[in-house]
């Protein structure tokens, strides 16, 4: 497994130089996202990712990410090109009333501000780069 971790780790050097890019993040910080998307927000919002060896996102065929994958996707943060996060959530109130939107984009804000966590927002979706 170490192997194979240490092998990813070089074709990633390898993109990064191949494409002259720059990190933005780095383990602590995606360690600060990880553990505040599970703990200080109302609930974990939905996401889509962008690995560098990847083509397209991961998301992109099926829709955004449900949050139960936040812990397995940082375990290879390094590999991360860009996260989208979408701090929204619907809960349902009965089959005759439309469904309140929960809005917790106020939630995120203050996080990435208290991590130093540096993103964009573009109508209500949050971009966060591993690598630019």
């Amino acid at each position: 497994m170490a192997d194979s971790t240490q092998k990813l780790k070089s074709r990633i050097a390898d993109i990064v130089r191949e494409r002259r890019l720059c990190s933005c993040m780095n383990d602590t910080k995606w360690a600060e996202l990880r553990d505040a998307m599970m703990n200080e927000m109302p609930f974990p919002p939905p996401f889509t990712v962008k690995f560098l060896t990847d083509d397209s996102p991961c998301a992109e065929e099926h829709g955004w990410h449900e949050a139960y994958v936040y812990e397995g996707l940082f375990n290879g943060a390094f590999a991360v090109e860009w996260l989208r996060i979408r701090p929204c959530a619907r809960k349902e109130r009965g089959r005759l009333i439309e469904p309140e939107i929960i809005d917790a984009g106020r939630e995120l804000r203050k996080i990435l501000e208290k991590y130093s966590i540096p993103y964009e927002e573009n109508d209500g979706v949050y971009c966060i780069y591993g690598y630019r």
